[in-house]
């Protein structure tokens, strides 16, 4: 049996090597945060991204909102309408795929922003934590406007 050079053998354990980093990278990213992210942050992101339909209040009255085919939600009553407990699992869901997962958006209105975070970063891991935070931003934002 040859012995095979060092570069071949690198040459076919690199795809193993990248896919074991990508999977503990998958692992190791937090749903939250190492740090605690103002407040602000979320608001910042909700004026620019979400309010042109659902309004500086989250109301469901923004400037855009006469035009969708359906009705955005008022984001202040997410708690009540969930029966009192505000779901963020399903939120986070919402705000990352889209209106695909929302009743209320069924024709797909609302836009993938947790692909769209993703590309704006650079897409890859990169885009993965940058979606990840601004969507758990924005979570945590429309959490505190609650009614």
């Amino acid at each position: 049996m040859l012995a095979r050079p060092k570069k071949a053998m690198f040459a076919q354990l690199q795809p193993i090597v990248w896919a074991l980093t990508f999977i503990t990278l998958g692992t190791s990213v937090s749903a939250e945060p190492a740090q605690p992210i103002p407040k602000s942050v979320g608001a910042a992101i909700y004026l620019e991204r979400c309010a042109s339909c659902h309004g500086g209040s989250g109301k469901g009255d923004g400037p855009a909102a006469s035009a969708l085919k359906v009705a955005p939600p008022d984001l202040t009553t997410i708690t009540r309408r969930a029966g009192g407990t505000f779901p963020a699992p399903h939120i986070v869901r919402v705000i990352t795929l889209g209106g695909s997962v929302a009743a209320a958006h069924g024709n797909q209105e609302m836009p993938v922003w947790g692909k769209i975070f993703s590309v704006e970063a650079g897409r890859g891991g990169r885009g993965a934590v940058h979606s990840r935070r601004a969507v758990v931003q924005l979570k945590r934002y429309l959490e505190s406007i609650q009614q």
